[in-house]
């Protein structure tokens, strides 16, 4: 049996995966930050082993993966606000280098790494992007993207240094447990069973099932080919069919109209300047520019490479959202 380690795996996609791989059987390792919480893996306790590391320690992380054989890493921030652009220089780029330096300088088999469509770019209306799209034709740009695409780059580099094996797999937007309640799409969700979703932005969005993230992220690491992307997402959804989906699941009345996107980036505008007299970047408004982007146009993207080389086969949202529903309903410490 390969012993696999998982880093962030108190977050809601790494604790996801780290309970799907626990529960199949798997010798599990957690990588925390130290002093960190199990977070999404409190109720598994016993069952799994715990490492602790900064994923901006290459020394400790070294001694985190000795006698691992596969490693899946979901460590990074995931927020996208551009006033933490350093933090995610950090994480996002240095961290995802040191991750897989340490992997192959320790003779860990092979790294997955969870990236994101953002890596991609964010194509135009009416286009489906697969994983060679032209990044200067991006309609909008964030330090999520950038920071994202630039990890992508510095884990190629430490796998070329190091001998270590990587593949990415970038994940469509994923609805989970254990989201952030400002920025994760868990807010999205318990706006809609309190009945305050009264209204959706005009864009569209890639949504990705938690089957279809787990799924994927097993597949790339038996058939994946090393340095290759893969987009994995489940329906590419405007967001008035996507609050809909929700408000089915929560038993919520649907939204009715679209807020108009001139109307929505000036609250964008008026949100940054907002942000400005917070301390903590954590605490800005979710409504910023850089948020509004999105929220106004189609970003879709084309999963044809990972249905072809990994199998993928599209899943409905409906079980996420309700699995978001349940853990919203019982509290933040479940």
């Amino acid at each position: 049996m390969s012993r696999i380690l998982i880093t962030g795996a108190s977050g809601s996609l790494g604790s996801a995966f780290a309970r799907d791989r626990i529960d199949a059987g798997d010798d599990v390792v957690a990588l925390l930050k130290p002093g960190e919480g199990p977070g999404g893996l409190v109720r598994h306790a016993g069952r799994y082993e715990t490492r602790y590391a900064d994923i901006r320690d290459p020394r400790g992380l070294r001694e985190a993966v000795r006698g691992i054989d596969e490693i899946y890493h979901f460590a990074g921030v995931a927020v996208t606000l551009n006033r933490l652009h350093s933090v995610m220089e950090e994480i996002n780029v240095r961290g995802v280098g040191n991750i897989v330096r340490a992997a192959g300088e320790e003779g860990v088999r092979r790294v997955v790494h969870a990236s994101s469509i953002s890596a991609i770019g964010y194509p135009p209306r009416g286009e489906l992007a697969d994983e060679d799209f032209d990044v200067v034709r991006t309609v909008t740009r964030n330090s999520y993207m950038l920071t994202k695409r630039a990890g992508e780059r510095e884990a190629l580099r430490a796998a070329e240094e190091s001998g270590a094996e990587v593949v990415f797999v970038n994940l469509g937007a994923v609805i989970a447990p254990y989201s952030h309640p400002r920025y994760g799409w868990a807010m999205l969700v318990d706006t809609a069973r309190r009945g305050k979703l009264i209204g959706y932005p005009p864009g569209g969005v890639s949504m990705c099932a938690v089957e279809d993230m787990l799924h994927g992220m097993r597949a790339a690491m038996t058939k994946g080919r090393p340095g290759r992307r893969y987009i994995v997402s489940s329906a590419n959804l405007t967001y008035r069919e996507l609050c809909a989906q929700i408000c089915r699941a929560v038993g919520s009345r649907e939204p009715r109209f679209a807020v108009p996107g001139p109307l929505i980036r000036a609250a964008g505008r008026l949100g940054a300047v907002l942000g400005v007299f917070s301390r903590d970047p954590m605490r800005s408004p979710f409504v910023v520019p850089e948020n509004t982007a999105l929220m106004v146009n189609h970003l879709y993207y084309d999963t044809t490479r990972a249905q072809n080389e990994l199998g993928l086969r599209h899943t409905p949202l409906h079980e996420s959202i309700v699995a978001v529903d349940r853990w919203l309903a019982e509290g933040p410490a479940h």
